[in-house]
């Protein structure tokens, strides 16, 4: 399902140069975005431009947070850097340092800095602290964590984003006001590529020893490889009964019952009430929130192992979810199925999957937030901290919303 990194923990911090960030900005523009590994051609920057650019001028500080649907989002925030005028740190995952020496120099000399997204950081999160209080650059998060190729859906944040925000505005005080800017990353591909699909189909097939029928409904077909797959990843987890696939229950009803399992363990173990019959995602929301209490609370220090683990068991919960909920099948376009197909190689390889085809961008910059504001209607942190992540899911769902309204792409057509 989701790769995790077995490698050592170490913590890199951010060494920005400006003339590094420069020469990576002009690399990624003219190179990278349009390279393979990417294949975004056509790039639209809209909504509250001019706000940001006059807040940034001002010398507000600024916490630019965005969805994560794709391995593309660093690179297209690069962009939205350069056309904004802002030079910003980012937060990422430390396997990414790890790739190789140079690549790691780079990628600190640009701005970026390691979080263990598995465990307590409290080096990143000091380090985060820092850039904010410094004032120098911006900060940059994707809140969800993870790449979860479920591009019109924004998945739960974690609640990282906004405490150290939130923290570092009360820590400064009213003499420099702290705003986060949501925006709203929407991809679709530019071409037809349902024949494409249907080849990256058929070697997923072959994989789990089986064959991508052409002559059936192409929707139908995903489903049942799709299902392979699921069954295959879910039985090496323990988080399938056999009886249940003996006796060929829906996948709906299997990948609930996995995730439920799940879900009432964490529960459990947290010492939070029962959920069963409630929402999943509400559900998964407060188990995540209870794991960060643990995880930035010293005097719990003894209990960050254990906690790291439940963090693995709740993002594992959800991944199964996406599964279970009818995503691709409720409004089945091309971008859609292809998400999907990309998601179940990924799972079945457990290797990122270059895109499929040209691909546009839209990015949609929301309404700022000062956190004052938050601050000063919520003021225990731990409120402010609920209303904050609220209030940037929402922003940024809007703007998915308000980008695939207009969106007339080979890509947003039915599959």
């Amino acid at each position: 399902m989701l790769d995790f990194s077995d490698a050592p923990y170490q913590f890199f911090p951010a060494k920005p140069n400006r003339f590094m960030m420069a020469l990576g900005k002009f690399a990624n523009r003219r190179f990278i975005l349009k390279g393979k590994n990417h294949r975004i051609t056509q790039f639209d920057l809209c909504g509250e431009i001019e706000k940001v650019r006059a807040l940034h001028k001002s010398g507000a500080q600024l916490v630019i947070v965005a969805n994560h649907p794709t391995h593309s989002d660093p690179q297209v925030m690069t962009e939205v850097h350069r056309r904004l005028g802002i030079k910003s740190c980012f937060m990422a995952a430390y396997d990414v340092f790890l790739r190789g020496k140079f690549s790691g120099w780079v990628m600190q000399n640009i701005g970026c800095f390691s979080i263990d997204r598995e465990g307590s950081d409290r080096k990143a999160m000091a380090e985060a602290a820092r850039i904010l209080k410094a004032g120098e650059f911006a900060l940059t998060i994707f809140p969800e964590g993870n790449v979860y190729l479920a591009n019109d859906k924004v998945t739960p944040f974690l609640d990282g984003a906004s405490f150290l925000a939130l923290k570092a505005q009360k820590d400064i005080g009213d003499d420099r006001p702290i705003y986060v800017v949501p925006m709203a990353f929407k991809y679709s591909h530019l071409t037809d590529v349902r024949s494409k699909i249907g080849a990256q189909l058929d070697d997923v097939a072959i994989g789990l020893g089986t064959n991508f029928d052409h002559d059936a409904e192409p929707v139908s077909e995903l489903k049942r490889i799709g299902r392979e797959v699921l069954i295959k990843n879910l039985k090496q987890r323990g988080c399938i009964d056999p009886e249940d696939i003996a006796a060929e229950k829906p996948m709906s009803e299997l990948l609930v019952s996995g995730a439920e399992k799940i879900l009432s363990g964490l529960e459990s173990k947290i010492d939070l009430p029962d959920g069963a019959g409630n929402d999943p995602t509400t559900r998964i929301r407060k188990i995540r929130s209870a794991i960060h209490n643990v995880l930035t609370d010293d005097d719990l220090e003894n209990d960050h192992r254990v906690a790291t683990s439940w963090a693995d068991e709740a993002i594992l919960a959800f991944r199964i979810l996406q599964y279970a909920t009818p995503y691709a099948l409720e409004k089945p376009t091309v971008d859609r199925i292809a998400e999907t197909v990309e998601r179940v190689r990924e799972d079945l390889t457990s290797k990122w999957q270059a895109p499929t085809g040209p691909r546009h961008v839209e990015v949609q910059v929301r309404e700022p937030i000062l956190l004052a504001d938050i601050l000063n209607a919520h003021p225990k942190l731990r409120n402010a901290v609920t209303e904050l992540t609220g209030r940037m899911e929402s922003e940024i769902q809007a703007g998915l919303d308000e980008a695939n309204a207009g969106l007339e792409t080979p890509g947003s057509e039915l599959f």
